[in-house]
């Protein structure tokens, strides 16, 4: 691993593992491109292999150790799930009372898999954050440009993705980023038609180091 790749970062009091930079989306919006693979100082560039589960851990205990994080979250400049048994090696790794174990995920994970993720994430995770970006599964394909094998299939994976979410995950949410082209209202909507709540991401263009 270079020297200041980061496979865990600190942000906003919680700590993020950067597991990988693979990804089975190439979504328009995305920041991984627009800032170098950085985001606010922290260099996410996994130019040397991705990390071990126990490298992972032994990170975040070092950066715990100095200041107690109350999250963890798995979100770096990739998909957490295109490596799910170390994600789910090092959830179970981190568990202990009073702190919070969080994905952020682009949903298509079972998809990947052929297997139910978010069952094999219960008990393991106590929150999921999916990337749904638009109600309408054209628009979805255009603004989240999944790799080819998954186009057909993708975003009903994805919608099936969040129910497993909300019956197996103590908190489920669903996100879009705040475009003009993307219906909100619609999109809150299928989400509470889902039993999950729609969160609106800012759109992230310019490079902003703080």
């Amino acid at each position: 691993m270079r020297k200041n790749a980061e496979t865990v970062y600190r942000y906003h009091g919680a700590l993020y593992v950067n597991l990988t930079n693979r990804c089975p989306n190439a979504c328009v919006f995305c920041i991984k491109s627009k800032w170098g693979m950085k985001f606010r100082g922290h260099d996410l560039h996994l130019a040397a292999g991705e990390p071990s589960p126990e490298a992972v851990l032994a990170r975040i205990a070092e950066l715990d150790a100095k200041e107690p994080a109350s999250e963890i979250v798995f979100c770096g400049y990739g998909e957490p799930t295109m490596r799910l048994d170390e994600l789910i090696s090092v959830a179970r790794g981190l568990k202990k009372p009073g702190r919070k174990v969080r994905l952020n995920t682009v949903g298509l994970g079972s998809l990947v898999w052929k297997r139910d993720v978010p069952a094999a994430l219960k008990g393991l995770v106590d929150s999921v954050c999916i990337s749904l970006n638009s109600p309408d599964p054209a628009q979805w394909r255009e603004l989240v440009r999944p790799d080819r094998e998954y186009e057909k299939q993708g975003y009903q994976a994805v919608l099936e993705f969040i129910r497993s979410c909300v019956e197996n995950i103590p908190e489920t949410a669903v996100t879009v980023v705040d475009l003009p082209q993307v219906d909100k209202a619609a999109a809150r909507k299928l989400a509470a038609s889902l039993g999950a709540q729609l969160r609106v991401r800012p759109y992230l263009a310019e490079y902003e180091q703080e």
